[in-house]
């Protein structure tokens, strides 16, 4: 199984950009390493808006079986989590008065991120350090991205999840989980 690095945040922080670079860094390195996008740009770019609790559970699904596609490789990387969704429809459900059917779901999502969030080896958080630009996709407003932050942070909190911040320029975040990750260059291996 493969070292699981997943890395958190609101929309438009800089996630996919810093997984992008973390992959290639770990190329040049000569590591075996795999990457899987969030599911939901996908989603809400063929389906629109998440309009529904049950629509969490589509999301994931769909992170989870682009992240199994990742077993074969030693280091899998991702810009979401599949506990991610609890952390959503708690938002969403915020809006509106719960019934049974909304009230379950969040139940079901609850015991699925509970389930899930160990199999992350690293969790890093990425604070929202230059502002929020809208891309057409997604949803948020910049207040609302704020508070989608403070809630994945609520989340590792309360349920005490050990994750990393880092900070910074796209490559200064590559370079520090790197160094966290303390992986060796395999190129440097075979030359030996």
């Amino acid at each position: 199984m493969p070292i699981r690095i997943a890395i958190l945040g609101g929309p438009r922080c800089g996630k996919t950009t810093l997984i992008q670079q973390l992959y290639v860094d770990m190329k040049i390195k000569g590591l075996n390493v795999g990457m899987a996008t969030e599911y939901s740009t996908e989603y809400l770019r063929d389906k629109g808006p998440i309009e529904t609790l049950s629509e969490q559970y589509g999301i994931y699904l769909g992170q989870m079986l682009l992240e199994n596609t990742l077993n074969s490789f030693d280091y899998a990387l991702t810009d979401y989590a599949t506990f991610v969704p609890y952390i959503y429809a708690r938002y969403m459900s915020g809006f509106k008065e719960k019934g049974i059917k909304e009230i379950e779901i969040i139940k079901d999502l609850y015991s699925l991120a509970l389930r899930d969030i160990n199999k992350y080896d690293y969790i890093f958080f990425v604070p929202r350090e230059f502002g929020y630009k809208q891309d057409g996709i997604r949803w948020q407003d910049e207040d609302m991205a704020k508070d989608v932050d403070s809630n994945i942070k609520g989340f590792l909190d309360a349920e005490r999840i050990p994750y990393t911040i880092v900070s910074g320029e796209t490559k200064e975040r590559s370079k520090k989980i790197l160094e966290i990750l303390d992986v060796e260059d395999e190129n440097v291996k075979k030359d030996a």
